[in-house]
């Protein structure tokens, strides 16, 4: 856990560690022991105080979207509810408050209801199995999860160690594209003009002047967040959404499954549904369950990163402080994260 180690163990980044295990492949756990915060292992106090030096001028940015959203959901989730009650037992209004000689007063409480897969998330690794063995992060299946038997291992484990708080480093492809004269980036496509492999994603960081560090995060902005709020526009005027679950976003592949590893990211995210590049069918290989299941490597989706891309445009800095703290849901799979970048 954070705090019983000052600085991170770095021969944890060895790609020896990775299982060639067809039943769970590129996964970690044969070799290193599960741990409910998985890769946060490498976010210790030192990296995290190294980190705050990003602290410059104090600028802050939301990066969740609402938790209920408007326009259509994706993928046909439920978006859940929120209701507000009254709950004082005096007089309900002013002037019979006054009739009765009585002190008025107002106490309201809130209910939610909510799918942590309608909006912002972070994918915890009980989220998405391994498909055709069904295996979860240290071999869990999904009658444990179903059954709430998964012991320490639920997203409150990241609440309970202080959530993620460290550098991210933002890749802007549309920005990218555009300042290289490349053709743009449709965020609703697949396959994409362009594919997003860690080629493309070298040269990105190279011209984004980002050299990665063990304990960062990584956020791969793709434009689907302007996308997905024309789409609402469009639903909101009763017309269809567009949405039909192709994106673009990062390749699947061995290459960019042993760079996230070896870099020693501790999550990744994207303001896309997926983080990976989606389609409706399924290719050969996915990253979901290798970096859930596989490595315990948080996934951050739908996450608000125009107006932070905006902001690094305009400082020409495009890292900085990274806070957030994940629900205390004690054996989920995933959570609203109350992401933050701070400058």
């Amino acid at each position: 856990m954070p705090g019983t180690r000052t600085e991170p163990d770095l021969s944890l980044l060895s790609v020896s560690h990775l299982s060639q295990d067809p039943a769970h492949p590129y996964s970690s756990w044969p070799s290193i022991p599960p741990n409910p915060i998985g890769r946060l292992v490498l976010l210790t106090p030192s990296v995290t105080a190294a980190a705050s030096k990003e602290i410059i001028n104090g600028k802050r940015f939301s990066l969740d979207q609402s938790v209920y959203p408007s326009g259509a959901s994706l993928y046909g989730r439920l978006q859940g509810e929120h209701y507000v009650k009254r709950v004082d037992k005096g007089p309900k209004t002013r002037e019979e408050a006054k009739k009765k000689g009585e002190r008025y007063h107002a106490c309201f409480d809130d209910f939610i209801h909510i799918n942590t897969q309608g909006s912002t998330q972070w994918d915890y690794f009980l989220h998405y199995s391994y498909r055709e063995s069904g295996l979860f992060y240290g071999g869990l299946d999904a009658d444990d999860i179903e059954a709430q038997k998964t012991g320490d291992i639920g997203v409150a484990a990241i609440a309970r160690a202080g959530g993620v708080q460290t550098r991210a480093i933002l890749v802007d492809l549309p920005y990218y594209f555009a300042s290289n004269n490349l053709p743009p980036l449709d965020p609703l496509s697949f396959p994409s003009s362009t594919t997003i492999d860690l080629p493309l994603l070298r040269r990105a960081l190279q011209f984004f002047k980002l050299e990665p560090r063990v304990g960062d995060v990584l956020l791969v902005r793709t434009g689907f967040e302007h996308a997905l709020e024309a789409d609402h526009a469009r639903v909101a005027r009763g017309e269809k959404t567009v949405l039909d679950a192709k994106f673009a976003g990062v390749q699947a592949n061995e290459e960019v499954v042993k760079w996230i590893w070896e870099t020693g990211f501790v999550a990744v995210g994207s303001d896309n549904p997926t983080f990976e590049e989606w389609r409706p069918e399924f290719p050969d290989m996915l990253l979901h369950p290798i970096l859930l299941s596989g490595q315990g490597i948080m996934i951050g989706e739908l996450l608000r990163l125009a107006e932070l891309g905006e902001e690094c445009k305009r400082q020409d800095r495009w890292s900085f402080f990274f806070s957030s703290c994940p629900l205390m849901i004690e054996h989920g799979v995933a959570s609203p994260p109350s992401a933050v970048a701070i400058f």
